[in-house]
């Protein structure tokens, strides 16, 4: 289609350039005027203000424009809303090379409602405000049969069909130089997922890309190897919660911390009700409580309104019920601690 393009603007401009020299060698016209005639006769609009008066002239121009021109910028014109058609129809079908830079890349297909975990995903990173329009291309096999659905086109997303495996789709997603990477497991329990996560980071290393790279993981025991071979951050699949993956994103390690508070081991969020409402500042009460070592607050109910609240730095607080982050060792006694450390 390129080719052809290229071949018949080139037809266009030669048979334009030669009825000009005609003009200004057969009628004696000035540059101006033949270029004028020249332009207004292609396009067929003959305002009539100037015109060939000789013989040889009128059969220039017959032969030039007539004969081997209007027919040809008809066809350039059919030829150019072919190659627009044929652009959209690529970009629509992932076949499209968009040749971003300082992007987020998103590759592979994530368990459950892909379209809707995108688009919370692309919303939390886009809401930072070091990430607010940053260019968003998926490279993924999920929307090969069908198109980009318009609730991603209308957020300025866009994709590659294909995988990392293929290396004309990788090609077309740019990873050299991509801002970050996400690389979805396909599953959040099947370990063997992991493997395509692991060929994936593979594969980008080898293509020199130099982002940082999120790479989901189900099993715990895979994520050193994830690092060995080039992944940034390795991260526990939670495709229930995409805002997870956001703050990877955007705030690189605190993905590990949301994790900790997914599970049953180690550092927990706990919720301690209150035998009574406490009132005070909140920077007492946060002091207090961590200072004893029993946990660290980040956030309370109001005993009021019955809303949750996090982290109300400089402010007089009412509480019914608090939220601790607490350690594995404290756990059992920190709300008999919570309870002794604010009434006696």
């Amino acid at each position: 289609m390129t080719r052809r393009l290229l071949w018949l603007t080139g037809w266009v401009f030669a048979v334009c350039a030669s009825h000009v020299v005609a003009m200004v060698w057969l009628e004696g016209m000035g540059l101006g005027d033949a270029l004028w005639l020249t332009a207004t006769t292609i396009v067929t609009v003959g305002y009539g203000d100037l015109s060939a008066k000789t013989d040889a002239g009128r059969l220039a121009t017959v032969g030039f424009l007539y004969v081997g021109g209007i027919f040809v910028v008809a066809s350039l014109v059919s030829a150019l809303v072919e190659w627009r058609a044929d652009q959209l129809e690529r970009k629509a079908g992932g076949a499209w090379g968009w040749n971003l830079s300082n992007h987020l890349l998103l590759i592979g297909e994530p368990s459950g409602d892909i379209t809707q975990h995108i688009g919370r995903l692309v919303d939390q990173v886009r809401a930072h405000e070091d990430w607010a329009g940053v260019p968003v291309l998926l490279l993924t096999r999920a929307f090969a049969d069908s198109r980009l659905p318009s609730s991603l086109g209308d957020r300025a997303i866009v994709h590659v069909t294909g995988s990392a495996a293929d290396p004309q789709a990788l090609a077309r997603a740019t990873p050299e130089k991509a801002r970050a990477m996400l690389v979805f497991s396909a599953s959040e329990t099947d370990r063997e997922a992991t493997a395509r996560v692991l060929d994936t980071v593979l594969r980008l290393r080898e293509v020199n890309a130099t982002a940082p790279i999120i790479a989901e993981c189900v099993d715990a025991g895979d994520r050193d190897r994830l690092v060995r071979l080039g992944a940034a951050q390795p991260m526990r699949v939670m495709h229930g919660y995409p805002e997870a993956a956001a703050r990877a994103i955007v705030s690189p390690g605190s993905e590990a911390l949301i994790e900790q508070l997914f599970t049953a081991e180690g550092d927990e969020c706990r919720r301690i009700d209150l035998s009574r409402p406490w009132s005070g500042p909140w920077l007492d009460l946060l002091t207090s409580i961590a200072g004893a070592g029993i946990g660290t607050p980040i956030g309370y109910r109001c005993a009021d309104t019955g809303a949750v609240l996090s982290n109300p730095l400089g402010r007089q607080i009412k509480a019914d019920a608090l939220f601790l982050i607490v350690g594995d060792d404290r756990q059992a006694r920190a709300a008999a601690d919570v309870t002794r450390l604010l009434f006696g």
